[in-house]
């Protein structure tokens, strides 16, 4: 398992809303090299693409398997492509803390074809984003 944490400042509540919304999502989930589309939503399952500047795409299909209001968000993750096969599991966690939440986003079975170290540097920049969206007064 591999993770990611940030301290936003920002309430629980807000990040909880910014990680339950699909457009929220798609404002704060994207690394910065790329872009984002929601293909298609079905109940508690959505499909995403990320666009890389080269043309290339990673597309996957999420479903959210289970919701802790204000502290957790578990959602289920298989890509499309075929040397990403299996199913990642992406868990965020909110830590009300001093000055506002500690958001950490872990990752089991992560594909082998990910490399470990760019997934954690794009979940960086996507808790940034996060950060960028919703911080405000605590």
């Amino acid at each position: 398992m591999s993770s990611v944490s940030r301290l936003i400042k920002a309430p629980p509540e807000a990040i909880y809303r910014a990680c339950t919304d699909l457009a929220s999502i798609l404002r704060w989930r994207v690394p910065w090299n790329m872009t984002g589309k929601i293909d298609n939503i079905d109940g508690a399952t959505y499909r995403m693409s990320l666009r890389y500047p080269d043309g290339r795409a990673d597309t996957f299909e999420a479903t959210v398997v289970e919701r802790v209001p204000n502290e957790k968000v578990v959602e289920r993750i298989r890509f499309d492509a075929a040397d990403r096969a299996g199913e990642m599991v992406m868990t965020t966690r909110l830590r009300r803390v001093d000055g506002g939440t500690d958001v950490t986003v872990e990752y089991e079975n992560l594909p082998s074809s990910i490399p470990r170290e760019d997934n954690e540097e794009g979940s960086r920049q996507a808790l940034e984003n996060l950060a960028k969206l919703v911080e405000g007064p605590v």
